[in-house]
């Protein structure tokens, strides 16, 4: 399939390593849904959101190329390279598998007065 000819021009300014997995993951089926300037800082840099997931193969650093897994509502992972200018972010999750703060800041204080009550048991009585 290849970069759309919309986001030739600007794609050319990505190292080699962040064009080549841009090509592997059109070549397979996924798409550019997004390509935004001034990010991370302006005028520099750039990134590009693809629809879907990277292919599983490709999910890692490798080859200058450093990935992070995000958690985020904004995107699910990042695929960058050592100067950190330059960016392929996968699609954040659905909302429902992103983590619920509510609930785990809940368990983690029954989790602790529950423990307090066992360590203490002897002194509040």
């Amino acid at each position: 399939m290849g970069v759309p000819v919309e986001f030739q021009e600007r794609i050319s300014l990505f190292p080699v390593e962040l064009r080549e997995l841009l090509e592997a993951e059109l070549e397979t089926g996924n798409s550019i849904v997004g390509l935004e300037r001034g990010f991370p800082a302006t005028p520099s840099g750039a990134y590009v959101m693809l629809a879907r997931v990277v292919h599983a193969s490709r999910r890692r650093s490798e080859g200058g190329i450093v990935f992070a897994e995000r958690n985020n509502l904004q995107c699910s992972g990042e695929f960058t390279t050592s100067d950190r200018q330059f960016f392929v972010l996968e699609p954040p999750r659905p909302a429902s598998e992103i983590a619920n703060m509510d609930a785990i800041r809940e368990e983690l204080i029954a989790r602790e007065k529950a423990s307090d009550e066992a360590r203490f048991r002897d002194t509040y009585y």
